[in-house]
């Protein structure tokens, strides 16, 4: 049975958001030494990437509190037995073409996601578009979350603790200090946020970082190339979309999940619930009386991804249940529906140019390339 907190794993596939972990940056006199990083096909100096994610704080909207680089556990290790081919779609009438690439927005350091076919492709086009550039969110996710902290600040603000059955209050200060995020500020937050905030951290502890995702790579690139970069949607009114989900409900399922989960494991919680993983533990082990431990890959989802294999993201993802269904309403039918729009009315304008959005709006019955068809538009996979 999949849990509230399950649905904000997976971010990385759908949003690109304020909160996804940036490097914090070191103080030590060799922390812009000349080491490589690999971004999938290519390389950049560790100097530079210092730099731009440096710059991209500065420019930031205020930020939630998240834990220094030394204070993480060492990333998960990972292997990658094949060579990516991530799925592209190309939408194009008589002079225009739209090539769509599903992203995630945060990865591991190494990890590899470019063929050589997209990256001809990041060669020929004109113009690369996000879901909100850097440049473009800026001012509008000041204003959001300058206003978000001072909601969290003020000294009369309830916190989600106190609105929890008493025996799952205790559970709920534990995902804080589990995540590494101070109990004040994790229980004064909006319940989505908190648990958005918890998703991203758990992802952060497994190794993906903010400046190894897709976008982060190129936009970086496209700006060294002197070619624009544009914006699909508002991210100030996505983040407002999900702030005005009825809270009350939020909280009522997070209620019953943390009912439902035994305190103990994590990654049960954020992956679908304690009864699975249990039954998981029990079935693969020769003696039930001493289950042994399940290896879970934390970043399957990624390799399918990289693999080019597609998933069915479906509202069953978000927990099968009203509150879910409403998250999912949020994050892509709505969205899903407002970018068709969007790319149907880009096709006036001749160009080429490159769609870099997360991953998950390409999957699935309500995926972007089913609102095309409504439209009467055909998005053809390359390959």
């Amino acid at each position: 049975m999949k849990t509230l907190a399950s649905c904000f794993a997976l971010f990385a596939a759908l949003v690109a958001t304020p909160l996804a972990a940036q490097e914090t940056p070191c103080d030590q006199p060799d922390c812009t030494n000349k080491r490589t990083v690999s971004a999938g096909n290519t390389t950049a100096s560790h100097k530079q990437k210092v730099k731009t994610v440096e710059a991209r704080r500065e420019n930031a909207p205020p930020s939630l509190p998240s834990r220094r680089r030394a204070d993480l556990p060492e990333p998960v290790p990972f292997t990658q037995d094949y060579e990516p081919t991530p799925a592209i779609w190309k939408l194009s009438d008589e002079d225009t073409t739209i090539y769509m690439f599903g992203t995630f927005h945060i990865l591991p350091e190494g990890f590899r996601w470019r063929s050589d076919e997209f990256n001809a492709i990041v060669e020929e086009v004109d113009e690369l578009v996000v879901e909100t550039s850097d440049d473009d969110s800026a001012e509008d996710l000041g204003r959001f979350m300058a206003a978000l902290m001072s909601e969290v600040m003020r000294k009369d603000r309830v916190t989600i603790s106190s609105r929890l059955s008493p025996g799952n209050r205790e559970k709920w200060l534990g995902i804080a200090d589990e995540v590494g995020m101070p109990r004040s500020f994790f229980d004064r937050m909006p319940l989505l946020l908190s648990m958005l905030s918890a998703g991203l951290a758990m992802s952060e502890q497994y190794g993906s970082r903010g400046e190894y995702g897709v976008e982060t790579v190129l936009e970086a690139e496209f700006k060294a190339a002197g070619k624009p970069i544009g914006s699909i949607e508002d991210s100030g009114e996505v983040m407002r979309a999900l702030m005005a989900i009825d809270e009350d409900r939020l909280l009522a399922q997070l209620d019953a999940d943390l009912t439902d989960w035994n305190g103990e494991n994590i990654d049960a919680l954020f992956s679908g619930g304690q009864n699975e993983q249990n039954e998981a533990t029990n079935s693969s082990s020769s003696d039930p009386e001493n289950p042994s431990p399940v290896e879970v890959d934390v970043f399957a989802t990624e390799h399918l991804w990289a693999k080019g294999e597609l998933d069915e993201m479906s509202a069953e993802d978000f927990g099968g249940n009203a509150v879910g269904d409403e998250i999912y309403k949020v994050l892509l039918i709505d969205r899903n529906r407002a970018w068709a729009e969007w790319l149907e009315n880009r096709l006036e304008q001749p160009g080429t140019i490159l769609l870099a959005v997360g991953a998950g709006h390409f999957e699935g019955k309500d995926s972007v390339q089913i609102m095309l068809t409504e439209r009467g538009l055909t998005a053809e996979r390359l390959h």
